[in-house]
């Protein structure tokens, strides 16, 4: 059975598949035939075409083949023509193949493919929003397609943009739509020259061209190219980079779009620029385009290298216009972006720019009506928080507002609730005005070409103050604007301290005014006040705007003018009345004063702005004197006030004006003050002197200075009468000038000054004091000093009851002055030093008229200088000493300066002209003197030690007097009574202490011009041996003066005395005595002199006769020559030495040459007042050797001696020898004489008497070989008081 069946199957399924075979190929071949007809009936396959589908078709070439079962067609050049819209679409090859079982079953042609290769569709319209037209069978027939793919289509459209047609730029798409059953599945790319626009895909079911019968789904994205030529399409003006990828979904016919955008580089251009460097957002849209809800999250927006993140934005279409929903976003960030992103001109740019919106926006809704006129139907609601503006030319700035605001197009309310609130209106106040809370409303509405702020009323408070604020503005958009800049501002403030008064007065008042009403009140407090403000911002004073400010006040400080004293007013009234400003007081203070009745105004006028003060006052004269000294106002009255210390405790009645220009204070002062002295003291701090009991009524006035009638007073407790005014004005320029006449003591001036040592003056006398204060102070004291005794010499000197005038003057520089003119004795200028010290300049020449003294202060201390026609030091000695002892050491620097003197005498005799430099400070004294026959310098010093051993030893004061010439030929001839009259210094004395250890060098002695040498000695004193003249030095005269020679000058009980010893190495006698102009004695190559004498009475009482005391004489190799007979004094003494007239009166001269020649000679002498003995004095030569002994009566100048004669037999008698025992007795004498030389001596030797005068002494012989002296031996205590001196001759001698 089983195996039945399928042979039975097979015999009919068999003849089956051969049937069909043959169908299928008898279809096949008759396709292909039909195919190939098909050119034939071209002309009738475009007509029907173009009539199925309402369109004009036209096609170039039609062919066919078999694509298995399926025939298709391949179409050549087919080109579609839509008369109505334009477009065309032209393919090059399409190719659609016939669905054969479709076709059957619908009797029908039915295609499932078409492919279209190469087509091009060009459109052109008005805009890009229109869309392409297919016709409507054209339509359905797509829609019959199973699939439909389009490659490499060229699309071409222009659009006609404000009527110039623009071509679009060519586009490459490809298209993939295909059908399974009801689902479609597309798929599209779109490219460009520069890449790929858009590349997308999607399916659905329905129709897509209904949305309410389609749903699905389509994705895809864009890229920056691709936004740009769409923008292009929708005619806008911009291109982008970067990519948007989109998702869209349709259900139940409602769209739902999902969008993420990243573009770069966007630029707009046109009407609306647009620039932003990066643009991302995620996007979510519903609903038709009409109708779309667009919310936009995570999105932002950089321009200009700044991003502003935008928060999420709820975007409604509303017919033609959008509502825009938005919160908390910053303000800053946005604007930043907007300006860089040039979306707004540049104007606009610029306002932003300068406005710098700040803030944060906390809601925002914003309603368009139509996007292409945003202006024309808008409104807003917003909620802001911490909204800063800056201002704008001269709309006000605002920092830290927090408000709700609510605005359309033709105005706004803003309900303002905020904390830190900061209003800035730098064209009004110079500070913004500040409160730390505020809550208010303030309205606004704009027209075209104006802005007004209006209905602003606020609460504000402060840290230091509560203020209500109504404030309106109106503010023109341009200049050409027919609303003029007004503002209109009212402040009012209780209990609140006077520096807020900065917040609300502005600046554009005069500068000087605005600067005194910001400085005038540093401290106090507002009970109340209130400030209005109605006008522009005119200078201040226009007559379109008004200021106004009344405030009554409360511990207020009133610094009326910079640098003045500032006044405290317990209560006080202020009003500012434009230009006019004023303040009251019924009491208050200035300093230690106590003020009542007080007014200060200030009135600001064009040119000037006047402050005028007014005030009373009873206080104590100390007290009022202390406030007005304060006043700069009365700074020409400082000179006074300054110097005078006013006291008493009298209430002293005073009333003040002061007016002036503050721009220019020194020229419009007018300056009014009456005060009532009762009991009052004055001290002047520059005179050093006190006034008191000071009565009368003071007045001072700007114009004249002070004047006064009827004062009284009392100075040095004498009774004073003083006038005071112009009329004793000595400069055009006084400020006060005063006449005083009282009477004075010399003692009173000297405690006045503070001279602590007594004057040689004393008496009272008459004496008037002219002041006069101007730019110096000038005080001028005259007297004729009548019942003032001055104990000087003359011409200084007076009695009490003759007449010197003496006029002082005084004068206040830079340093004070005192000019004192003695009339024809003297003229003096000091500084005026500290009590007890002076600096001066004292000028000794004798004058008739003041001397102009320069303008320049004296050094520290007394400088003397002039010229005196004689001067007598002799005379002063008294009071020098008097002087020195009370001031000492510690007195005043004392300069000598140039003094010249005439004719200076000593006792009487004239001395010469002197000219003396001199410097004396403390210890320290420099004097220069000089004289026709003297100059030289005297100084005194103080030593320090020299070693760090001696460190610990006191400093020494050491004193030198240095004569650098003396002319001993020029030396004046003194009278005999200086010698007389001399005595030597007190030892204590300040002579006397001076003198001590004083050094003398004498440089240069001359005798006419010839130089005798130089002496350096020491002067001092020592107790119980007196004055010392010791350590004499030097080459005087040609002599070698050795230190042992001193004098010494004794002063006591018995009376004077003078011993002076001698120690000196001789050289030529003769030169020595040629240099004082005698004529020579002796001649000498050396020798030695010691002495020591004394006499009574002083150094200039030396005489032979009263002198007692040794000397001892050495010299060598020298010559008597012939006696001088003019010898005296000491020089007769030598002269007595001088043998060569002893020989001569002995007939002995022919045994010698002229003069007595030796090789040494020497001898001592002794002096007894009035008597001389020279025990042995012997010369010895080749010659011979002669001694000389005698004594010599001073007084008498008489002689009683012996001259020894001893010649040597060989030289002196060789004619005795040759004629008694020829050449032969002549030797044997020779050698006998130097065998037996002490006995051939005594038989060579004579002997003769000298006596007689000394200017004519007798000299007889008298015997022979004896040369025994038979003078009387010295005794045994004449030997033991022998001096050291004498013995040294004797040794010598020896």
């Amino acid at each position: 059975m089983v195996s039945v069946i399928p042979k039975n199957l097979g015999r009919t399924v068999w003849p089956l598949m051969v049937m069909a075979l043959v169908s299928l190929a008898i279809y096949v071949s008759g396709g292909r035939l039909l195919l190939g007809a098909l050119p034939r009936v071209q002309q009738d396959i475009e007509q029907l075409l173009s009539q199925r589908f309402s369109v004009d078709i036209r096609i170039r070439q039609i062919s066919g083949a078999m694509e298995g079962f399926s025939p298709r067609l391949d179409l050549t050049d087919f080109v579609v023509l839509d008369s109505e819209t334009g477009a065309a679409i032209s393919l090059p090859e399409a190719s659609i193949r016939l669905n054969p079982w479709e076709s059957l079953l619908s009797r029908a042609p039915r295609f499932d493919e078409l492919t279209l290769i190469g087509p091009r569709v060009e459109w052109s319209g008005e805009s890009g929003a229109d869309s392409i037209v297919i016709p409507p069978g054209l339509g359905d027939f797509l829609s019959s397609l199973a699939r439909l793919q389009v490659r490499d289509a060229h699309m071409i459209g222009e659009v006609d943009r404000d009527g110039v047609p623009m071509t679009l730029e060519s586009l490459t798409v490809d298209i993939d739509l295909a059908r399974d059953r009801s689902r479609r599945i597309l798929r599209v790319s779109i490219d460009s020259p520069e890449g790929r626009l858009l590349s997308a895909e999607g399916s659905g079911t329905g129709n897509p061209s209904e949305l309410n019968q389609f749903s699905g789904e389509f994705q895809g994205s864009l890229s920056g190219a691709g936004v740009s030529y769409l923008a292009q399409w929708l005619q806008w003006d911009l291109t982008a980079q970067g990519h948007a990828n989109f998702w869209l979904s349709v259900s139940g016919g409602q769209p739902i779009g999902v969008m993420q955008v990243n573009l770069t580089q966007i630029a707009v251009t046109g009407p609306t620029p647009l620039k932003l460097d990066q643009l991302r957002l995620d996007s979510v849209v519903e609903g038709p385009f009409d109708q779309a809800n667009i919310w936009i999250d995570d999105a932002s927006l950089t321009a200009d290298d700044q991003t502003f993140l935008l928060p999420r934005i709820h975007l409604n279409r509303l017919g033609r216009g959008w509502k825009m929903l938005t919160e908390g976003f910053e303000v800053s960030p946005l604007i930043v972006a907007l300006r860089g992103s040039e979306l707004l001109p540049d104007k606009a740019n610029e306002i932003l720019e300068t406005l710098s919106p700040a803030g944060r926006v906390d809601r925002l809704a914003l309603t368009v009506e139509a996007l292409d006129q945003p202006l024309h139907r808008w409104e807003l609601a917003a909620t802001v928080t911490d909204a800063t503006t800056d201002p704008f030319r001269k709309v006000p700035g605002l920092v830290g507002i927090d408000a709700s605001i609510s605005a359309n197009e033709e105005g706004a309310t803003a309900w303002i609730d905020t904390q830190d609130f900061a209003l800035v209106l730098p064209n009004v106040y110079r500070e913004p005005i500040r409160l730390t809370s505020v809550l208010g409303t303030l309205e606004g509405r704009w027209q075209q070409d104006a802005l007004f702020l209006e209905h602003g009323l606020l609460l504000g408070n402060a840290p230091e103050h509560d203020a209500a604020v109504q404030f309106e503005m109106d503010i023109p958009f341009s200049k050409q604007s027919s609303v003029p800049l007004e503002m209109r501002l009212a402040a009012s403030v209780l209990d609140a301290p006077v520096g807020i008064r900065d917040a609300y007065v502005p600046y554009r008042m005069p500068p000087p005014a605005y600067l005194w009403l910001q400085q005038a009140l540093p401290a106090g407090q507002i009970e109340s006040g209130i400030f209005l403000w109605h006008g522009g911002f005119k200078p201040y004073g226009h007559p379109g705007q008004t200021m106004q400010l009344a405030a009554d006040l409360s511990g207020v400080t009133l610094e009326y003018q910079p640098g003045w004293p500032a006044a405290r007013l317990a209560e006080s009234r202020l009003r500012l009345d434009d230009t006019r400003i004023d303040a009251w007081s019924s009491e208050g203070q200035l300093a230690a004063l106590s003020l009542v009745d007080s007014a200060v105004g200030l009135q600001v006028g064009s040119d000037a702005i006047w402050l005028a003060l007014q005030t009373q006052s009873n206080g104590k004269p100390g007290e009022i004197l202390s406030a007005l000294a304060q006043l700069p106002a009365l700074s020409v009255a400082y000179p006074v006030m300054r110097d005078l210390t006013v006291g008493g405790d009298e209430p002293t009645a005073t009333h003040a004006q002061i007016r002036f220009d503050v721009r220019n204070v020194a020229p419009s002062l007018d300056v009014d003050v009456d005060v009532a002295l009762t009991n009052a003291t004055v001290a002047s701090a520059l005179l050093d002197l006190q006034a008191s009991s000071v009565s009368g009524d003071l007045r001072y006035r700007m114009q004249t200075g002070f004047e006064s009638t009827g004062m009284t007073a009392r100075v040095f407790d004498r009774q004073v009468a003083v006038a005071m005014g112009p009329q004793h004005a000595t400069t055009s320029d006084t400020l006060l000038a005063a006449q005083l006449d009282f009477e004075v003591a010399v003692s009173d001036v000297l405690s006045w000054r503070g001279i602590n040592y007594s004057l040689p003056a004393e008496g009272v006398t008459a004496v008037t004091v002219g002041i006069n204060v101007a730019s110096e102070v000038a005080v001028d004291i005259e007297s004729d000093l009548e019942g003032v005794a001055v104990d000087l010499p003359l011409p200084w000197g007076k009695p009490a009851e003759a007449r010197a005038p003496l006029k002082v003057s005084w004068r206040d520089r830079e340093w004070a002055a005192w000019e004192v003119f003695w009339f024809g004795r003297a003229s003096a200028i000091t500084d005026t030093p500290e009590a007890g010290s002076i600096s001066a300049i004292l000028d000794l020449t004798p004058r008739t008229r003041p001397l102009q003294w320069p303008l320049l202060a004296p050094d520290s201390g007394l400088r003397v200088t002039g010229f005196l026609p004689s001067l007598d030091p002799s005379d002063w000695q008294d009071t020098l000493a008097r002087f020195s002892a009370e001031v000492g050491p510690s007195g005043p620097a004392v300069t000598i300066d140039a003094l010249k003197i005439g004719r200076l005498l000593w006792r009487g005799d004239e001395l010469g002209a002197l000219s003396l430099n001199a410097n004396l400070e403390g210890e320290t004294l420099y004097a220069g003197f000089e004289l026709p026959w003297l100059r030289g310098q005297l100084q005194q010093f103080t030593s320090a030690p020299v070693s760090e051993s001696a460190a610990a030893l006191q400093t020494s004061l050491e004193r030198e007097l240095r004569i650098e010439y003396l002319d001993l030929q020029g030396l004046p001839q003194v009278s005999e009574h200086w010698a007389e009259r001399a005595a030597p210094p007190d030892a204590e004395g300040a002579l006397g202490a001076w003198m001590r250890q004083l050094h003398v060098s004498v440089e240069g002695i001359h005798r006419a011009d010839t130089e005798l040498g130089d002496l350096d000695l020491t002067i001092d004193y020592v107790a119980g041996e007196g004055w010392q003249f010791r350590e004499v030095t030097g080459n005087f005269l040609g002599i070698n003066w050795l230190p042992k020679t001193r004098m010494v000058w004794q002063s006591g009980e018995e009376g004077e005395s003078t011993t002076l010893s001698l120690a000196a190495e001789l050289r030529d006698i003769a030169t020595s005595l040629a240099l004082i102009g005698v004529a020579p004695l002796v001649e000498t190559e050396r020798g030695r002199l010691d002495a020591d004498w004394q006499w009574p009475g002083s150094p200039a009482d030396f005489e032979l006769t009263a002198m007692s005391g040794d000397m001892a004489l050495e010299m060598e190799a020298g010559s008597f020559v012939a006696a001088n007979a003019e010898a005296t004094g000491a020089l007769r003494l030598l002269s007595l030495l001088n043998l060569s007239g002893l020989f001569r009166r002995a007939n002995l001269n022919q045994l010698f040459d002229p003069g007595v020649t030796f090789d040494s000679a020497g001898g001592s002498f002794n002096f007894s007042q009035g008597d001389l003995r020279i025990p042995d004095f012997s010369i010895e030569g080749s010659g011979g050797y002669f001694s000389f002994s005698s004594d010599i009566d001073l007084v008498t100048e008489t002689l009683d001696g012996e001259l020894v004669v001893t010649l040597p037999l060989v030289e002196n008698i060789p004619w005795v020898a040759a004629l008694a025992g020829g050449l032969p007795v002549a030797a044997g004498t020779y050698l006998i004489s130097k065998v037996f030389e002490d006995q051939v001596n005594q038989l060579s030797s004579g002997v003769y008497a000298v006596s007689g005068d000394l200017d004519n002494p007798e000299v007889a012989f008298e015997r022979v070989f004896d040369a025994t002296s038979r003078l009387p031996e010295v005794d045994d205590q004449a030997a033991e008081d022998q001096s050291p001196t004498d013995a040294a001759a004797s040794s010598s001698d020896r």
